[in-house]
């Protein structure tokens, strides 16, 4: 048989997946990919972005400017770490088995979501963007239990995002979700929201303002020193979401390239990953800084902030050492 021949660059994007970024205490192992990979389907469908209005616990929210809202075979989809984190739930994604975690949020992880919360826009997203989306076999876990998608059904993704359908969502997130198709309106209510809205005989209205917002360590502002426990607990939350995003932005790249057919679109799609690859490692690099200055501007020691640079860079070189070896 003969042996297929990927250029250097395509391989160490698929061997930094799950690379970048990472914490010192979780380093991820650089041959990921060679797990992954198979799990992915082949055949990417092409779909239409919908002009949707979106509505949680009463608060209009829009997804980032890259992510989508389409329906494909009569279902639509929706990004599940956005509709997730409007409806107060955490995620994780597991790049090396393909599995996804959503679960109620630790402090650590409301902080986080919170933040993120934030600055999404409020407005309605009137894109009319076509995309390409790669199928992809993963596995799902909501609130401890395992939840399969519908025979018929599967999960894409594009950009970073993972995409579901929203009936499946409503069913195993535990949360009202409702399309109004002839509308073009989604409308969420949390288990939180809703019991409080019956309490309250339906008056309550929730908007994230920047007086609610939480401190960027998670610490109290009433002593005026935050603890070196939530500085660092912040940080690593920070650098668990980034990690997650990074492993599914890559992974997604790594399979367009496979996937091209002319040297022109492949050298698009590597341009398109080294800059990935800077935009994670610049979000790193930020992520850390900010913490270090924390950790300072309160008196405490840094030793912590050399750790996650090591490992992140130790992670580095043993994805450049791993495309040698395969490149031989």
């Amino acid at each position: 048989m003969a042996k297929v021949r990927i250029s250097a660059t395509a391989l160490l994007l698929l061997a930094l997946i799950g690379v970048a970024p990472l914490t010192a205490s979780a380093p991820l192992s650089a041959a990921a990919a060679t797990v992954t990979l198979p799990a992915v389907q082949t055949g990417s469908i092409k779909v239409q972005n919908m002009n949707v209005k979106m509505i949680f616990d009463g608060v209009s929210m829009t997804p980032p400017s890259d992510q989508l809202v389409f329906m494909y075979n009569n279902t639509t989809y929706v990004p599940l770490r956005f509709m997730s984190y409007a409806l107060q739930k955490s995620v994780s994604w597991d790049a090396k088995n393909l599995k996804v975690t959503v679960a109620e949020p630790t402090s650590t992880e409301l902080v986080v979501i919170k933040e993120y919360l934030m600055n999404v826009g409020t407005s309605q997203n009137t894109s009319s963007k076509s995309a390409n989306l790669q199928p992809v076999k993963a596995s799902f876990s909501f609130n401890g239990s395992a939840k399969n998608l519908p025979t018929d059904q599967s999960s894409y993704i594009l950009n970073g995002a993972l995409y579901v359908p929203i009936r499946y969502l409503s069913e195993s997130v535990g949360s009202a979700i409702v399309w109004d198709q002839k509308a073009k309106t989604i409308t969420a209510t949390s288990k939180a929201y809703q019991e409080q809205n019956s309490t309250s005989g339906g008056n309550i209205e929730t908007k994230p303002t920047a007086s609610t917002k939480p401190s960027q360590a998670g610490g109290s502002s009433d002593t005026g020193k935050v603890s070196y426990e939530s500085i660092t607990s912040a940080t690593e939350a920070k650098l668990n979401a980034l990690k997650s995003q990074s492993q599914s932005t890559l992974l997604s790249t790594a399979m367009e390239y496979l996937a091209a057919k002319d040297d022109a679109s492949k050298q698009n799609i590597i341009a398109k990953g080294k800059q990935q690859l800077s935009s994670f490692t610049a979000s790193f690099n930020s992520i850390v800084s900010d913490a270090e200055q924390q950790l300072k501007s309160n008196g405490y020691n840094t030793d912590i902030i050399n750790q996650y640079r090591s490992a992140f860079e130790s992670e580095i070189q043993n994805g450049l050492n791993k495309v040698a070896g395969m490149a031989d």
